[in-house]
Parts: C-alpha cells; sequence; structure tokens
C-alpha cells in the first residue's frame, strides 16, 4: 500500500526507522546539554532573537526540539534524510541519503528550524559551531552564526503567552546576576564567554570580571526556563547566583 495522507507516518515511526537505517559520528558532550535543554524548554513556544538569524526577520523557531538521538536523526527529515513516497509504504519506509550525493555533510545535525530554515549544528567540532541557511533554494550553503552550542542556548527566549482581554495579567520578569566565581573561577569566567554580554571579552579584560562582582546574567526576562537554565549551569561550575522576580501587572 502506497503512502497516502490518510496512512502517513507518524513522528514515531519516523524516528524507529530512520533509527533502524542510520547512525551518526560520536556526538560530542555539548550535544547532551542541548539535549537536557530542550527537554526543560518541554512544549514552550521559543524564540531565537538575534539580528544575524534570517537576516533580522522575526525568528520563532516552529521544529520539534531534539531530546535524544532518534529525534535528532527525524529532525533532519526533508534535509539529511528524504522520504521516497512513491517506493515507501506505511510499514516499510525508504529513504535517501542527501550525504551520499554531496548535498549534505555527514557532521551537520538540524537544531532547530524557523518555517523550514535550519539551525545547523557542526558535530564534527567539540563546541559545536552553530550554522543556518535558507531553505528551498536547491543546495546547502550554511553561514556562521554562533561560535558554539551554549551560545545559542543563551540567546533562545521563551516566548510569552498573549493573555486573554478578559484576565487581569500579570507577568514575572527574572534578573539573575552571578555573585561569586567560586572555588574554580577560571572555569567560571571561561564559561561566561557563551554569554551574548561577555563574548567579547578575553584575556586581562575577562580576568577583571573578578572585580565587577555581580555580574548580571539575565535582566527583567519572562522566561523562567531561562533563569532556571543560568542557575543550574553557573551553579554547576562551583558558582553562586542569585536570583529575583518582579511582578508587573
Amino acid at each position: 500500500m502506497a503512502l497516502t495522507r490518510d496512512n502517513w507516518p507518524s513522528r514515531a515511526a519516523i524516528q524507529a526507522s530512520l533509527a533502524a537505517r542510520f547512525t551518526l559520528p560520536p556526538l560530542p558532550p555539548a550535544m547532551h546539554d542541548w539535549f537536557a535543554w530542550c527537554r526543560s524548554m518541554g512544549a514552550q513556544s521559543l524564540v531565537l532573537d538575534d539580528p544575524d538569524w534570517r537576516e533580522g526577520w522575526r525568528g520563532d523557531l516552529t521544529g520539534s526540539s531534539a531530546v535524544d538521538v532518534p529525534s535528532l536523526l527525524a529532525g533532519m527529515e526533508g534535509y539529511r534524510f528524504i522520504l521516497d513516497q512513491a517506493a515507501s509504504t506505511p510499514d516499510h519506509l525508504v529513504w535517501s541519503d542527501a550525504v551520499e550525493t554531496g548535498q549534505w555533510q555527514p557532521h551537520w545535525v538540524v537544531l532547530q528550524n524557523a518555517d523550514g530554515d535550519p539551525l545547523i549544528g557542526d558535530i564534527g567540532q567539540p563546541e559545536v559551531p552553530v550554522l543556518w541557511d535558507w531553505h528551498g533554494s536547491g543546495r546547502w550553503s550554511p553561514q556562521p552564526l554562533f561560535p558554539n552550542l551554549q551560545m545559542l542556548m543563551a540567546r533562545i527566549e521563551v516566548e510569552a503567552p498573549e493573555p486573554p482581554d478578559d484576565a487581569p495579567s500579570a507577568v514575572l520578569f527574572y534578573t539573575v546576576h552571578l555573585t561569586d566565581l567560586g572555588a574554580q573561577p577560571l572555569q567560571v569566567l571561561t564559561a561566561l564567554k557563551a554569554h551574548p554580554d561577555y563574548r567579547h571579552l578575553a584575556g586581562a579584560s575577562l580576568l577583571k570580571l573578578k572585580h565587577q562582582l555581580p555580574l548580571p546574567l539575565l535582566v527583567d526576562n519572562v522566561s523562567a526556563e531561562a533563569k532556571d537554565y543560568l542557575v543550574r549551569h553557573y551553579e554547576a561550575l562551583g558558582a553562586r547566583v542569585s536570583c529575583r522576580a518582579d511582578r508587573l501587572r
């Protein structure tokens, strides 16, 4: 039985088929941090606020976030893995691999997308640089966006839902400060290089931050998930972090 709209495979079936057919190179630790971060985001609406992303277009992320290897493989459907609808049946999906034709690189994975325009992670490098490209041009020539995956996570925000017109609005704004660098200050300062507010610092300029505590990590942001991520991330490095929530009606 050929594939039709009525018997089109579910995402779970696609995941299972791709996991049985394909393997990825070993994933660097940064990708497992990405999986954990995606799990913490759940099904919330995400926005990437960066002027270089899609040349300033609004950055609503519309793809399904990967939380493990099977879902990462499924996220590459239509990019690396192309379903042959004519040759497939509901019980047997037939795939072609764009790596074999040179249209995709084996160390590229799709982290997210916005209406089909992919954010691509380069798992061939430990820090997983992030690239992006427009879809629909017939070829992939992604351009650099962020030098590492941590920076991407720091720049994605949760889009606050619009409250009903007849409901009183009450929004919490979170502010997070790094108050103490802990027992391994150089490790914490190195991690700060992934933060968009400090990525321009290096050497002596970065070391000067030791004398400028507390350092703002998040200011008046509505994302509780971003707040929780920053607290977990820096406390895991031995640093101390303070949080404040202000309610605006």
